[in-house]
């Protein structure tokens, strides 16, 4: 984690969670935080408890990306405080649990709309900063989802799938420019994303679920290392291995009993 001590981290999502623990551990490794969220008072909170705890500095953005154009209105805003971010985290997104057409469709346009193209937008434009400077680190978080089909979860699962393809292919053509990208794809971990979506966890599938600072933890170790792809966790690790053996036919069996 020295890696990052006194550089900048622009953290997306950042008011839970996955982000609040990225947040947390970068504070406590001497990195300076942009925390990005739309619940500002959550914001703020942890603004100033990491500021007295770690003294860092943390700047705090409120916005709501899975709005048209707000990766330009973000990127504009962080320029305007003239902090070259080091280190991108695109963490934010959200799912609602659900049948395709069970699913209002302003609900899928907000989804796409958060975790691709906001993501992308966001990614091109601190990477062609990053670029200019010499090097740079990315993380995005993808899922266990971006590996399968996800009955339940289909424009999530899209979307995630989106995202680990992305970085893989990024991580090569970025590589000569000193950009370091990676895809996390986490599967269950214990954060307000269940409630939200929907998505029920009972019986022993709670013995699965993992801590998010444990996955937090190995999204930063592999972006470090230069990893195209990190899945945290043994069990997931070796369920991500099985895949490859399962028809693409039964895939979609396969991943509806895991998001059920």
């Amino acid at each position: 984690m020295r890696t990052f001590h006194n550089k900048t981290a622009l953290i997306t999502g950042a008011s839970s969670g996955i982000g609040e623990s990225f947040a947390r551990q970068l504070a406590a490794a001497g990195c300076h935080l942009i925390l990005v969220a739309r619940r500002e008072d959550k914001l703020l909170a942890l603004k100033q408890e990491l500021e007295h705890s770690t003294g860092i500095r943390v700047q705090v953005i409120s916005q709501d990306l899975a709005q048209p154009g707000s990766a330009t209105e973000l990127f504009h805003k962080t320029q305007a405080l003239q902090l070259p971010v080091d280190l991108l985290i695109n963490n934010a997104g959200f799912a609602q649990h659900g049948y395709l057409l069970d699913v209002p469709m302003p609900v899928h346009s907000q989804m796409i709309q958060l975790m691709v193209t906001t993501l992308t937008e966001l990614t091109w434009l601190y990477a062609a900063e990053m670029k200019q400077r010499g090097g740079g680190h990315i993380l995005l978080v993808s899922s266990l989802l971006g590996f399968l089909p996800g009955p339940q979860f289909a424009s999530y699962a899209g979307s995630k799938a989106y995202v680990l393809n992305f970085a893989e292919s990024l991580a090569r053509e970025l590589r000569p420019h000193k950009i370091h990208i990676s895809a996390l794809c986490p599967g269950g971990t214990a954060t307000e994303f269940m409630d939200v979506s929907g998505q029920k966890i009972e019986g022993l599938r709670t013995l699965a679920i993992m801590s998010s600072d444990s996955v937090a933890r190995a999204g930063l170790k592999g972006v470090i290392k230069g990893k195209a792809s990190v899945v945290p966790g043994l069990l997931y690790k070796a369920s991500v291995f099985g895949i490859r053996f399962i028809p693409r036919q039964l895939q979609a069996v396969f991943g509806e009993a895991a998001t059920r």
